[in-house]
């Protein structure tokens, strides 16, 4: 009998491993506010902005950080006066339709290759509008 319970065991340490290696990734999730900001320069000078916000550490423009071929989830909420729009340039799938004022929405897509993103809103930059709506979004090697 404890022979059976050895071979066991070693054909569990032989197979977990492989196992692991297959296992879908977990989803990165992040949740992002647009907000109109007040911010101060380094000379002092207070300017209005409009971010993507971090609601925890109420940064402007967080990078955001994935692992290739990640399940991606971005919920966006607009706490400002206009529609907005969120978009990851050249990465398909990573696009919303307008969120309106006081509204969100939650963009799904798997990550893109390994490289360094844009994420911005669209409909800004068709209104002529040059403020702070934009950030980094980094794909990392997946961990094994």
């Amino acid at each position: 009998m404890p022979s059976h319970h050895f071979f066991l065991a070693l054909a569990l340490a032989v197979l977990a491993p492989a196992a692991q290696a297959q296992a879908p990734a977990r989803p990165a999730t992040f949740e992002l506010y647009v907000d109109e900001v007040y911010d101060q320069l380094a000379n002092g000078a207070v300017v209005f902005s409009v971010a993507f916000r971090d609601p925890l550490t109420r940064q402007s423009n967080p990078a955001l950080r994935v692992q290739e071929g990640q399940p991606v989830a971005i919920k966006v909420i607009n706490r400002t006066s206009k529609t907005r729009s969120f978009a990851i340039m050249s990465v398909a799938g990573a696009r919303s339709t307008p969120i309106r004022a006081g509204a969100s929405g939650v963009i799904r897509f798997k990550a893109p290759p390994i490289g360094s993103y844009i994420y911005n809103d669209p409909l800004q930059a068709a209104t002529g509008e040059t403020r702070t709506l934009f950030g980094d979004f980094v794909v990392q090697a997946r961990k094994n």
